[in-house]
């Protein structure tokens, strides 16, 4: 009968033993998957670099006349993801996709939102009276250069933009890491 207990005793702590080790790695995987999942991030965009957001497809962009194309930038910063809500003035020119300009809407002077005129041949920053030209060329007003382009890329007939900060009221266009 005491080899009997002994046998049993042995068998339940095995038994113990292996749940416990269960509910241990159940416990511990989580943990081990969100302190190494940003070791484990692959590049977000099908362009190549999670810096470019889609800016939808080209075919919707009338040709000759700039349009306000909104951006979902996502930006991460180790475990925490932010999405931002920004736009780009987008023209496609006669040439079709060989002629594209893709400019921010941030005045260089003091970061207000350019817009364009009602009769669409310039833009102007509410904020200070600063006029730019069709192409974004400075004309007149306090900001110190042109409007900023931004970079682009073109892929399965959607475009795809890059946004970037840059910084303003300086007359070297300098980009800025946020």
């Amino acid at each position: 009968m005491k080899h009997n207990a002994v046998e049993r005793r042995r068998f339940l702590s095995l038994c113990a033993g292996g749940l416990l080790a269960v509910i241990g790695v159940l416990v511990v995987a989580p943990v081990v998957a969100f302190v190494t999942s940003p070791l484990r991030k692959v590049g977000g965009s099908p362009v190549g670099g999670i810096d470019y957001s889609d800016a939808g497809p080209l075919e919707s962009l009338p040709i000759g006349q700039w349009t306000l194309v909104p951006l979902e930038i996502v930006r991460q910063d180790g475990w925490i993801k932010e999405r931002e809500s920004r736009s780009v003035w987008v023209r496609r020119g006669a040439a079709g996709d060989h002629e594209l300009q893709v400019l921010s809407p941030i005045c260089t002077h003091l970061g207000c939102p350019i817009a364009r005129t009602t009769d669409a041949s310039q833009f102007r920053c509410p904020c200070h009276g600063g006029i730019f030209d069709t192409d974004g060329k400075l004309l007149s007003g306090p900001p110190p250069r042109n409007m900023d382009a931004l970079d682009f890329r073109l892929s399965d007939g959607h475009l795809w933009v890059r946004w970037q900060d840059f910084k303003i009221s300086v007359p070297e266009r300098v980009a800025v890491q946020v």
